[in-house]
């Protein structure tokens, strides 16, 4: 069975004033029907240029795709026309992004902006509702959240709401339409971890209910590790592991995923970890083969040369390093 969406060899750059930054490097991601999938690296690494190649809804110039296929469904969408893109965001797909203000309109109401959602969405597929149902239907999607008084909140500006309040308009956004996959990003950053435990945990009600497929980009640990079943490690670009979440979490394979793990703080008074020496390459000159090489304590010489392919370890585990070659 084909999965749902298939990133296939994915190259991405932006060309600045002093270059060309080679920020996605041959980036691999499979995700099936109902599955949700986590991508999990430092800040800088890709994640968020992936969902928005994803989308197409970067900005081009400056950026330009190298290379690479994207399937939704069998189709490669980037190769779609504009006008089969924007039908696909309407009805396929949706997005949760970290800044819940950069996402919502300022000088409309809730309201205004839910209503033109689903009838956005609604409109693409077909079905037609009366106002009356519309507004219905926005209520109900704001009550799944857990928002308090929905029948205030619509009649709100954004500026009027709190936090925790104006990411739960985003996700009763995301998911008061027909798409069935779920792109999240970062979708709790900026919030207390007690709003954002409950976000996550309503959200995982709701996709669980609904049988949406969904990517979890963030870079907490604890996250993926509730959220997700299957989980790929990113670094500068490259994905380096994916495996089963349990799996990987108990066993990390590639150096990098190992000092990630080991980074995380534990409260059972063990100390705190050294973390991972180095940083993140400069994408206007990143190393050659293995962008990992240089911070990493197992590097060989053909690391240095060679870009590794992500090796079939075992049950389904995949590592790009040399480490595991057969």
């Amino acid at each position: 069975m084909s999965p749902l969406l298939d990133v296939r060899d994915l190259s991405v750059g932006f060309k600045i004033f002093e270059g060309y930054l080679s920020v996605l490097n041959g980036v691999e991601l499979t995700l099936g029907e109902g599955e949700r999938v986590g991508l999990v690296g430092e800040t800088g690494c890709g994640k968020t240029t992936t969902v928005k190649s994803i989308l197409r809804v970067l900005p081009m110039p400056p950026a330009r795709i190298a290379g690479g296929e994207i399937f939704y469904r069998g189709k490669d969408i980037l190769k779609m026309k504009r006008r089969e893109v924007q039908t696909l965001r309407r009805m396929e797909l949706t997005a949760i992004f970290q800044d819940p203000l950069m996402s919502l309109n300022p000088v409309f109401t809730v309201g205004t902006q839910l209503r033109d959602i689903v009838k956005d969405s609604l409109g693409a597929s077909g079905k037609k509702l009366t106002k009356k149902q519309i507004t219905a239907r926005c209520i109900e999607a704001l009550k799944e959240t857990g928002m308090p008084d929905p029948e205030r909140i619509m009649s709100n500006y954004p500026i009027q709401l709190s936090g925790g309040m104006r990411q739960r308009v985003c996700i009763a956004e995301a998911l008061s339409t027909t798409a069935q996959l779920l792109l999240a990003d970062e979708p709790t950053t900026n919030l207390d971890v007690t709003i954002q435990d409950q976000i996550l945990r309503k959200l995982d009600e709701l996709v669980e209910e609904k049988n949406t497929s969904v990517l979890m980009i963030t870079h907490s640990l604890g996250v993926v590790m509730d959220l997700t079943q299957r989980l790929y490690i990113m670094y500068a670009g490259t994905m380096v592991e994916e495996g089963q979440t349990e799996e990987l979490f108990a066993s990390p394979l590639h150096p990098y995923s190992q000092g990630l793990m080991k980074s995380v703080p534990k409260l059972t008074g063990e100390g705190v970890s050294d973390g991972i020496p180095g940083r993140i390459p400069n994408y206007l000159d990143p190393p050659a083969g293995c962008r990992f090489h240089p911070r990493c304590e197992h590097t060989m010489p053909i690391c240095q040369t060679e870009k590794p392919p992500l090796f079939n370890v075992e049950n389904g585990r995949h590592v790009a390093c040399f480490l595991y070659r057969s």
